[in-house]
């Protein structure tokens, strides 16, 4: 009965199919040898990472392909633009209700909406149907009635009323917009509102309620800043599975929970939905839509979304919407199209030239900074003067810049720069040669101070490699401290999310040779901390690959696999590594 119930619902009748959900593979932690002197005592153990990997999320099983809900959630076709430019695109099946013929398929950029374009209100839960889209708009009275004095705005018309309601009552119901949402809920028989109880609901659906029903109020309005809460709120919800067999898009708790393949049939309900509002606000050129719509063709959303492969990826369109949104000074917007520029990313063929790219990312970064104070477009300004990739090289401007970026913490990157400045031997000649123009010189002291301030007050693990390395070497004035270098590698290496490949790559060398009344050597850690170095620098650190490649080759650690060692002597050589080339040519 239930089943057939559900099914009752011909909304959103053609399924999404999309994307695997990704795996998400990480390494169960084991502890590693206690430094010696604390043998006795267990203090801060440096956790290190077993062989054996375990599977956060693991794999669906493969499903039947005669049940297209138990399909795994992925758009079927290629995305395209949900807003048009032209009369040629549309917007796809897969935002649009197959069966209703009232919403359009075409949608021109700009244009005033008429009734037909708005996209379709919540749902509610009703006898027949469990998923059935709910109408704001009042239905049609009688020709003896009279219209109400105020006017009742016209949405979306009904499809196939449930049961016939009083046009009278409907009218007074929505004639006055309730301005603060409270947890109530609507007797729609008597036309008046009675106190919701969510002593039953989770926190989570108590929060999802209130997004709910400050957007159901807002119907008469749209408000941009409710209504993106609301997209926002479904595209995060709709990837949550306790939420989904539970509760529906109408913040309603339902009966009983979900079998799996209903929890879909409600996600692709609410996945459907936050779309069709996100196109509208999208026409409406509301900065923060444009910039969400730009995160997911990019795939990097930054919503709590566990699948990121909501759209197929497209570079070329994630630009144009961050440079639109940046047109209206939004602030996160202005950096990542000066990103894409910088990196020539979807950008354009006309900007195909490097130089005349880096001049229009030098452009975002700067409207980001000056209009918005954006701290990571103000570093990057600091890293253009400093370089000179915008064509003038001012490192007094980069200070400048630099500075503002760093205050309060707000951009580590450019707080660690400003040591890098001061420690002066790490940066490449030719700035070395326009710093001393400047009167800027090596300052030691000066650097300590930046590297340390970023590494203990704001936990950069960049930082913290770099106090790792100072107290190997003796750096920076620093003594040779070989516990203090230790526990400074392992907190860049255990950092989340990944950990500083260059912190791992140092611990394995710790391991490889131990450390007197400190740390036992230990083979088996160091090649498992070499390997993890590899994988967190995705194949792109030279010296871990290489560092690899001689444990196979010899057998430190692991069983001695001379093919290995090869292909990871070819991945450090294609990165410029002169040792691993000398040992292909040598014929290894």
């Amino acid at each position: 009965m239930y089943r057939d119930k559900y099914r009752q619902n011909h909304s959103y009748d053609e399924p999404f199919s999309l994307f695997p959900p990704q795996t998400v593979n990480s390494s169960r932690e084991a502890i590693a040898p206690y430094p010696i002197e604390d043998a006795n005592e267990v203090i801060n153990p440096i956790p290190v990472f077993t062989s054996s990997a375990t599977n956060l999320h693991s794999t669906p099983p493969t499903r039947k392909n005669h049940d297209r809900y138990e399909m795994p959630f992925q758009y079927a076709e290629p995305m395209l633009d949900p807003l048009t430019t032209s009369s040629q695109t549309r917007v796809p099946p897969s935002l649009s209700t197959p069966t209703d013929s009232n919403f359009p398929r075409e949608v021109q950029v700009g244009t005033p909406l008429n009734e037909a374009m708005i996209p379709p209100p919540p749902y509610e839960e009703s006898e027949a149907r469990i998923l059935q889209e709910k109408a704001y708009r009042v239905e049609s009275p009688p020709r003896e009635i009279q219209e109400p004095t105020q006017p009742v705005p016209q949405l979306q018309p009904p499809r196939q009323p449930q049961r016939q309601v009083q046009p009278q009552v409907r009218a007074q119901e929505h004639s006055q917009p309730v301005p603060n949402p409270q947890p109530r809920s609507r007797d729609r028989r008597r036309g008046v509102e009675r106190e919701k109880d969510l002593s039953g609901y989770l926190p989570k659906a108590v929060e999802f309620y209130k997004v709910y029903r400050a957007t159901v109020d807002d119907s008469t309005n749209f408000t941009h800043s409710i209504q993106m809460k609301w997209c926002e709120t479904l595209l995060e919800y709709a990837f949550d599975d306790e939420f989904l067999s539970q509760y529906n898009i109408n913040a309603e708790k339902l009966k009983r929970t979900l079998k799996p393949e209903e929890s879909l049939k409600n996600q692709k309900v609410i996945l459907g939905h936050s779309f069709r509002v996100l196109t509208k606000l999208v026409s409406h050129k509301c900065g923060p839509a444009l910039y969400l719509m730009g995160t997911l063709y990019s795939h990097q959303p930054y919503l709590n979304i566990k699948n990121k492969n909501i759209v197929d990826r497209n570079d070329k369109k994630a630009l144009e919407y961050y440079c639109r949104a940046a047109k209206n000074n939004h602030s996160d917007a202005c950096y990542r199209a000066g990103v894409c520029f910088e990196y020539q990313r979807g950008t354009p063929t006309e900007e195909s030239n490097k130089e005349r790219a880096l001049q229009k990312a030098f452009q975002y970064y700067e409207r980001g900074a000056v209009h918005c104070d954006n701290a990571s477009c103000m570093y990057k300004l600091g890293m253009f003067y400093l370089y000179g990739f915008s064509g003038l090289q001012d490192p007094l401007e980069a200070l400048q810049w630099f500075k503002r970026a760093s205050e309060d913490g707000k951009s580590m990157q450019a707080l660690y720069e400003l040591g890098k400045i001061y420690e002066f031997t790490s940066l490449p000649t030719q700035v070395q040669s326009v710093l001393t123009k400047y009167n800027i010189n090596r300052d030691p002291a000066t650097a300590l101070k930046y590297f340390h301030k970023c590494a203990m007050d704001y936990d950069y693990p960049l930082a913290q490699w770099k106090l790792g390395y100072c107290y190997e070497f003796g750096e920076l004035q620093l003594p040779v401290i070989a516990k203090k270098s230790i526990a400074w590698y392992a907190k860049a290496a255990l950092a989340q999310p990944k950990g500083n490949p260059m912190a791992m790559l140092a611990l394995s060398g710790w391991y490889l040779t131990g450390a007197p009344d400190v740390l036992k050597p230990n083979d088996k850690e160091a090649f498992k901390w070499a390997s993890r170095a590899c994988e967190a620098s995705d194949g792109k650190l030279s010296r871990a690959e290489y560092a690899l490649a001689c444990y196979y080759e010899n057998g430190i650690g692991c069983h001695k696999d001379l093919a290995k060692a090869r292909i990871h002597f070819e991945i450090a050589a294609r990165l410029g590594h002169i040792k691993a080339r000398d040992r292909l040519e040598k014929g290894f």
